[in-house]
C-alpha cells in the first residue's frame, strides 16, 4: 500500500499548526500518512501548546528543535529522524503549517500518481489572498537576463519592499488573464522547471537516484533547489492542478519583508545562484551526493 509522510514546519504559528493537522486529520486515508510537525525554535510557547495538541492523533508526532534551522534544515532533520530505523515512504511532503486540504480526497489522488513518473509534484497551491495558484513557481528555467533582474530587486530593501506591495495585484491581474486562457480545474499535469516550496510532493523514486533536501541555506531558495537538483538528475517536475491546497500564506512573517526577512532572502538567492547557476569553479563547486 502506498504511504506518505508529511512534514510541516512550525515558527511561532502554533494555531496555524492546529488548523493544518485538523485539515490533515479529515482526509480520506489519512491513517496511510504520517505526519511529524517541526517546532522549529520559536523561542514563544509554541512547544508547549503543540504538545498538547498532538496528543489528540496517534499518527502525529512533534519534533522540537532547540534552535531555528530554517525551512529546508528543518524539514531535512525531520526526515533524516524519520528514517532512523524505517525505510523511505512512497511519498514525503514538505509543507509550511498555514496550508489547509480543501479536498478530502487529496492523498487518495496523490496515492493514484506514479512516482517514477513524477518525482516532484507541485499541487495547485491557492492562495487565499488572491484565489491565484503559486505553482508553478517558474515554467521554465530563468535566462540570465532575468537572474539579473532578480539580482536587481534583491539588490535593495525598498525595492524588494515595493515588489512584494505590488505582487499580489500583478498576481492577480495574471490569474485572470490566464483563466481567460485556459480553466485551470481543467488542465492536466505538465512539466515545469520549480515548485513553490510552501507545498512540495517528493516520491520515493526522487531520493533513490539521489535526490536530496538541501539546507545549505537558511531560507528562500527551496524552489531553485529543487529545480537545479531535478535538472541535474533528469528527474521531473509536474504541475498537478488536481490535487489543490489552500495557502494562508504570510501568517507569522507578514505579507511585507522587513529587513531580516529581506537579509536572508538575498542570501538564499545569492546561495542559489553560486551553487546552481555561476559556481566559481566547475572542478571544485559542491556537487550533488552520491
Amino acid at each position: 500500500m502506498p504511504d506518505a509522510l508529511i512534514i510541516a514546519v512550525n515558527y511561532k504559528g502554533a494555531d496555524s499548526t492546529e488548523n493544518f493537522l485538523r485539515s490533515a486529520s479529515g482526509l480520506e486515508c489519512s491513517a496511510m500518512a504520517r505526519i511529524l510537525v517541526v517546532e522549529n525554535g520559536s523561542g514563544d510557547d509554541s512547544g508547549e501548546r503543540l504538545r498538547v495538541v498532538v496528543r489528540q492523533w496517534e499518527n502525529v508526532e512533534l519534533l522540537e528543535s532547540e534552535v531555528n534551522r530554517g525551512y529546508f534544515g528543518a524539514a531535512n532533520w525531520a526526515l533524516q529522524q524519520n528514517l532512523l530505523g524505517k525505510s523511505m515512504p512512497e511519498w514525503v511532503i514538505v509543507c509550511n503549517n498555514d496550508i489547509t486540504f480543501e479536498d478530502r480526497r487529496f492523498l487518495v489522488r496523490l496515492f493514484q500518481r506514479d512516482p517514477k513518473i513524477s518525482q516532484v509534484i507541485a499541487p495547485a497551491i491557492i492562495a487565499q489572498q488572491t484565489g491565484a495558484d503559486c505553482n508553478p513557481f517558474l515554467r521554465e528555467r530563468p535566462s540570465h537576463f532575468q537572474l539579473l533582474r532578480y539580482q536587481f530587486w534583491q539588490s535593495n530593501y525598498y525595492l524588494m519592499w515595493f515588489k512584494q506591495w505590488l505582487s499580489p495585484y500583478v498576481r492577480t491581474v495574471r490569474h485572470r488573464m490566464s483563466l481567460r486562457r485556459v480553466n485551470s480545474k481543467l488542465a492536466g499535469p505538465s512539466a515545469v522547471y520549480a515548485p513553490h516550496g510552501a507545498f512540495l510532493i517528493f516520491s520515493r523514486a526522487y531520493f533513490e537516484v539521489g535526490g536530496y533536501i538541501d539546507d545549505g541555506f537558511f531560507l528562500y531558495a527551496e524552489e531553485f533547489s529543487v529545480a537545479e537538483i531535478c535538472r541535474n538528475l533528469n528527474l521531473r517536475v509536474v504541475h498537478d492542478p488536481e490535487l489543490r491546497v489552500l495557502h494562508n500564506a504570510h501568517r507569522v512573517t507578514g505579507r511585507m519583508c522587513n529587513r531580516e526577512s529581506f537579509r536572508q532572502g538575498r542570501n538564499g538567492f545569492e546561495y542559489a545562484l553560486r551553487k546552481y547557476f555561476f559556481p566559481p569553479n566547475p572542478r571544485n563547486s559542491q556537487q550533488l551526493p552520491e
